[in-house]
């Protein structure tokens, strides 16, 4: 769901063209529009909550100070246990300091009051994912459908335990039983497009879309297909018209100034992302997106200065971590290359792309039997650039 571009190995010039960095393309997660479905149940449990002490540990997030957001949302939990949003949030940030079992007993407390929360539903599931708890994160991640970013993670691990074409079939099964149903629809496409078959998630997307014409889900979830397809103009349309129907759409906005940025529209991307990030400070993303944007015109220190700052926002998101080690290596700083690519592989251990680059680096250094290694692990990759370009660069090794 990134896109990597400009060149920066001359052996591979030709196949690494359009595979050197990654803006930032973030997972459809509104809790406010999880499906475009008329039975989509809302958040109202999130709806409900405080925004004040959510609001208060985002603006410490964003300042640098992630222990004493923990220390005071914790602290806010436990004299309101039953507030769902700031329980939620202070899991999240247990997760991002790699507490991983606070984060587990913080979810779980929370559904023992509130049993259907999706987006909680969610969250456990990404936990139980990291652990290779393959069976409960499934369990967990199927309680949270129609929460839309649960999708992506259900084909991940359905491939992991090898019972994927079963999975995807049942969906199908409910396409063709309720063939006019945009949820069946949109669930079908938004597994297509996790399987990367992007062609069949545009024909589901599009008849999910006939369907309910303002559905921002879908809207953002077919802008995002095109773009997988580097179908920059469709994507930027569709992306528009989501967020003229919700003009703070987060992953509208970023995924927008995505679009533009491949479009080589870097001026129209800005006024997106300083927007996304007003809404959401304690987001990566847009800062990726700013690098990003530093790196297209030439001023890669600056641009690690957003990197770095993902980072220390959320230190287990994987794309900061690639475009740091795309960077350092350029600029032949391998260790700190290194550095930054293991540190992504031991958050993301089979992404090829992370393993790609880290072939690269290994064989700008000369060592061979190690970028040997990682391009074999990339060339299983299922994006089908990276395996091409792993394959041609273990071929010439």
């Amino acid at each position: 769901m990134d896109r990597m571009r400009g060149p920066f190995r001359a052996v591979s010039m030709a196949i690494i063209a359009g595979l050197a960095l990654a803006p930032a393309l973030v997972a459809r997660a509104s809790a406010a529009d999880p499906a475009p479905a008329s039975s989509t149940p809302a958040a109202a449990a999130a709806a409900d909550a405080p925004a004040g002490p959510v609001e208060l540990a985002r603006r410490r997030v964003a300042g640098g100070d992630l222990p004493g957001a923990i220390v005071a949302l914790a602290a806010y939990v436990a004299d309101h246990p039953r507030d769902v949003a700031p329980a939620r949030y202070l899991g999240d940030l247990y997760y991002r300091s790699s507490n991983i079992a606070a984060a587990e007993s913080t979810y779980r407390a929370i559904l023992v009051y509130a049993p259907e929360d999706r987006e909680t539903h969610d969250r456990l599931g990404g936990v139980y994912a990291v652990e290779d708890r393959s069976k409960e994160a499934i369990e967990q991640f199927q309680e949270s459908l129609p929460f839309a970013s649960a999708y992506g993670h259900l084909v991940e691990l359905h491939r992991r335990v090898g019972d994927l074409d079963r999975f995807v079939e049942t969906f199908r099964n409910a396409v063709i039983d309720t063939p006019y149903d945009p949820a069946a629809l949109y669930a079908l496409g938004a597994i297509y497009r996790a399987e990367r078959k992007t062609v069949d998630a545009i024909g589901m997307l599009n008849r999910a879309l006939v369907l309910e014409p303002r559905s921002c889900a879908t809207l953002s979830e077919l802008g995002s297909a095109y773009l997988d397809q580097h179908e920059s103009d469709l994507a930027i349309g569709y992306l528009q018209r989501c967020l003229a129907i919700q003009p703070n759409d987060f992953p509208a906005l970023v995924n927008l100034s995505s679009a533009y940025i491949e479009s080589g529209r870097d001026n129209d991307a800005l006024p997106l992302l300083h927007h996304a990030n007003a809404e959401q400070p304690d987001r990566p993303d847009t800062l990726i997106n700013l690098g990003y944007i530093e790196d297209d015109a030439g001023r890669w220190q600056e641009a690690m200065t957003y990197y770095l700052h993902a980072v220390a926002l959320d230190p287990l998101d994987r794309d900061a971590y690639i475009n740091l080690g795309s960077d350092y290596s350029a600029h032949r700083l391998f260790a700190l290359a290194e550095a930054a690519l293991l540190k992504g592989l031991s958050i993301s251990p089979n992404d090829g792309r992370l393993h790609y680059l880290l072939g690269l680096t290994y064989a700008d250094q000369g060592k061979r039997e190690l970028a040997r290694s990682e391009y074999q692990r990339a060339a299983a990759s299922d994006e089908p650039e990276i395996a091409r370009a792993a394959a041609h660069d273990l071929a010439v090794l």
